[in-house]
């Protein structure tokens, strides 16, 4: 099983990666730790292993290497929702983990960001919606 955990580094971020180190060791599953952003037309390739989110991803994912979970830092730059949906799509993973934080309300009813909308809503992969708190 391969499981693709999006963070975006806010208070539910951590209940996302407890949640996923739960799923990785009941199930065996292969976890793709995952910050996507949007895209800065500045920033070279070469630099986003340098940025600040990247550094504290692969430092989340360490955490989760600790505990015997077999992870993937994946740092993504694009329409976040479109980059989250082609990289699950690609790594042809069996589970979604997402955060209710959001930068915008969504235009459903749902107590739901744009982002965890937007792939709720395109989404043919099982998703997991953690809350904050």
């Amino acid at each position: 099983m391969k499981i693709l955990a999006t963070i975006d580094f806010s208070t539910t971020s951590e209940n996302i990666l407890k949640i996923t180190k739960t799923y990785a060791k009941t199930m065996g599953a292969e976890v793709f730790l995952m910050h996507a952003e949007p895209s800065q037309a500045d920033l070279m390739q070469d630099e986003s292993d340098t940025k600040p989110e990247s550094m504290r991803l692969k430092k989340d994912a360490q955490a989760l290497e600790r505990v015997g979970v077999k992870v993937t830092p994946v740092f993504s730059q694009g329409p976040v929702c479109e980059t989250i949906l082609a990289t699950a799509i690609d790594l042809k993973v069996d589970l979604i983990i997402i955060g209710t934080h959001g930068h915008g309300r969504g235009s459903c009813k749902l107590p739901i960001g744009h982002i965890s909308e937007c792939i709720l809503l395109n989404s043919n992969i099982p998703v997991l919606v953690v809350p904050v708190g």
